[in-house]
């Protein structure tokens, strides 16, 4: 119970140490001593895009939308040395990457450097091409924060190291035997999650290209392809229980408080790698009911306010042992207190076993002005039956 207790700052150093044991855990897999003799190479690549502010400028009302640019140093390398996962997973493309960004209005927002590891999961493959869908997690340092009296627009972050997610389409053609030229899109987004305001959160949409050099040489003929087949249920049922901690409102009137959640799913599994089902959630949470009203104090909040319910549309995408969720919800029950209905799931989970699991899962809702802000990241340990 100590955890309950604890200031935000500690919280997000706490949160900071388990997110690390997960990202140490998905970069040993693919770079420790089981997957010596794989296929390895480093790449460079260059990226800019489109930097979406969560705020314009206070004084003004100007927009802090603009382009930034980055640079993108990769260890790259595809499969890993294990039978029984290649035998169904193929040889995806793993890659430990350190991103660096000069975000556009460098005054107010100043740079970024992240670790990421990465999993592809492999679309199209031919002998001079690979398309694949991206996804890592990591962490992410920011040089400026937000300081209420010298960078007041810096609504987007407030602490020094925060969580980042990265995912999108990576492609791979074949120049020659030594030498690939990659190029990609995807969507960067960094923030706290909500454990210490304000986190109106960076959301960079970009474009990259780069190139890739294998010292032992590397022909796309020599990856696996997935199969994505073997024994598993065709249905099976998931429950997880989780923690949260978060702070909601800005400058003078924050709220901090703790939430608990229960999430029940059914799944159909149509192979070892995609499943898709019906979830119910229920929530021990105040933060509908004080949405929109800064002046309202957490001790304010009838006890039957903060008990919600929702249905969700889940999804879920097997890598080993390693799983990717994305779930789309809707709040079904108290309506009356229910003020931003829709929200989004998303995280990494680490099966432990055939039965129990653990993982991060962000929560993020739609706010009145139609845009994905965050809520919390949720602790959670559930079981599948």
């Amino acid at each position: 119970m100590e955890l309950l207790n604890l200031k935000p700052l500690n919280r997000l150093k706490v949160t900071i140490l388990f997110v690390s044991t997960f990202v140490l855990r998905l970069s040993q897999i693919g770079f420790a001593q089981e997957s010596k003799g794989r296929i390895r190479g480093f790449e460079a690549s260059v990226f800019s895009g489109y930097h979406f502010a969560s705020n314009g400028i206070n004084k003004t009302g100007e927009s802090l939308n603009g382009i930034p640019v980055g640079l993108s140093l990769n260890w790259v390398q595809y499969g890993i040395q294990k039978k029984a996962f290649t035998d169904v997973f193929g040889d995806p493309r793993l890659n430990l990457e350190l991103k660096i960004t000069k975000l556009n209005n460098t005054d107010t927002f100043g740079y970024s450097l992240a670790v990421l590891p990465g999993y592809t999961y492999n679309l199209v493959q031919n002998k001079r091409v690979i398309l694949g869908a991206k996804v890592s997690y990591g962490l992410n340092l920011n040089t400026k924060q937000y300081s209420h009296a010298s960078n007041f627009d810096n609504r987007a972050i407030s602490s020094p190291i925060n969580f980042a997610l990265d995912f999108g389409l990576n492609l791979s053609y074949n120049l020659n035997a030594y030498t690939h030229l990659t190029a990609g899109t995807g969507l960067y987004h960094v923030s706290n999650g909500s454990l210490k305001m304000p986190n109106g959160g960076i959301n960079i949409l970009y474009a990259q290209l780069g190139m890739t050099y294998y010292p032992m040489g590397l022909a796309y003929s020599q990856i696996k392809r997935p199969t994505y087949t073997g024994k598993s249920k065709s249905i099976y049922y998931q429950v997880y229980g989780a923690y949260a901690y978060r702070q909601i409102g800005y400058f003078n009137y924050i709220n901090s408080f703790s939430i608990a959640s229960l999430s029940n799913q059914v799944y159909f599994s149509f192979n070892k790698l995609y499943s898709t089902g019906l979830g119910l959630d229920a929530f021990y949470d105040a933060s509908q009911a004080l949405l929109y009203d800064s002046q309202k104090n957490y001790s304010e909040v009838p006890e039957n306010q903060k008990y919600l319910i929702a249905l969700g549309w889940c999804n879920r995408f097997e890598a080993g042992n390693f799983f990717f969720p994305l779930s789309l919800n809707h709040y079904i029950y108290p309506m009356k207190v229910i003020k931003e209905p829709v929200y989004i799931k998303f995280g990494l989970g680490y099966q432990l076993n055939k039965s129990l699991f653990t993982g991060l899962f962000f929560k993020g809702t739609l706010n009145n002005k139609k845009q994905l802000q965050s809520d919390f990241m949720e602790w959670s340990l559930g079981f599948r039956i």
